[in-house]
């Protein structure tokens, strides 16, 4: 089970305030000069987990964007706080790999992975089926691999009831690619009629995550914009 889910959990849930919407669209800077973590900070989202760890993950701009590089085993999550997205479709996500890492694969059970992105669903909280682990909103994590199956909902040893994973593309290494996710569909055909669809967005955490690989084995991804479409309410 991925190591992730205990802390991310903990941190997200200490971030989940209800706030007036905000903008729908997160543009990645794709000037390499400009200094990643001070913008990052500035824009709202919060290093956790060892993203702010220099010698495990390498944060920059890229003219791709933002780029993600494992130097070695670890966990990064760049999370952003007090979102309200009503009346939500789609996520649109410009993204790639640049390399993936060696190993990494949710169908042989290595949950490890060098690009995913959380999208938490309302305020709502299901259990996480373990007694020292905050319960948590439903989610999705929304992952890029390299052999996994695509569009296979993946359900983890925790939160069995609110989270779960799936592969949306194989892209090859260096191509940036658009996914168009319908979140609306994705939730239906990942809880069915088991959870009531929330009103709203009310989260979005980017991660990278090599910890159970070899001590040897990098990665490095990159994400361009996020962009949320909204329906007429």
């Amino acid at each position: 089970m991925k190591k992730f889910i205990t802390t991310v959990i903990t941190t997200l849930i200490s971030l989940f305030v209800l706030a007036a919407a905000e903008t729908d669209t997160i543009m990645f800077p794709n000037q390499p000069s400009m200094d990643t973590y001070n913008w990052l900070i500035k824009n709202g989202f919060v290093l956790k987990n060892g993203a702010e760890d220099k010698s495990k993950f390498e944060l920059s701009f890229s003219s791709k964007g933002l780029v993600l590089k494992a130097l070695r085993p670890g966990l990064g999550l760049l999370v952003k706080e007090n979102l309200r997205i009503e009346h939500y479709r789609k996520l649109i996500v410009k993204w790639g790999i640049e390399s993936y890492p060696t190993g990494a694969n949710w169908d042989k059970k290595v949950h490890n992975e060098p690009l995913m992105v959380y999208v938490f669903f309302g305020t709502d909280r299901y259990s996480s089926d373990s007694w020292f682990i905050p319960n948590s909103p439903a989610f999705i994590g929304f992952y890029l691999g390299e052999h996994d199956q695509i569009g296979k909902m993946r359900t983890g040893r925790h939160f069995t009831t609110g989270g779960r994973y799936v592969c949306v593309a194989n892209p090859p290494a260096g191509k940036m690619i658009t996914s168009e996710i319908d979140l609306v569909d994705a939730f239906k055909k990942a809880f069915g009629d088991k959870l009531p669809m929330p009103s709203f967005i009310s989260g979005i955490s980017i991660e990278c995550d090599t910890s159970d690989l070899a001590r040897n084995i990098t990665s490095s991804a990159f994400v361009s914009s996020l962009e949320f479409s909204q329906q007429q309410p």
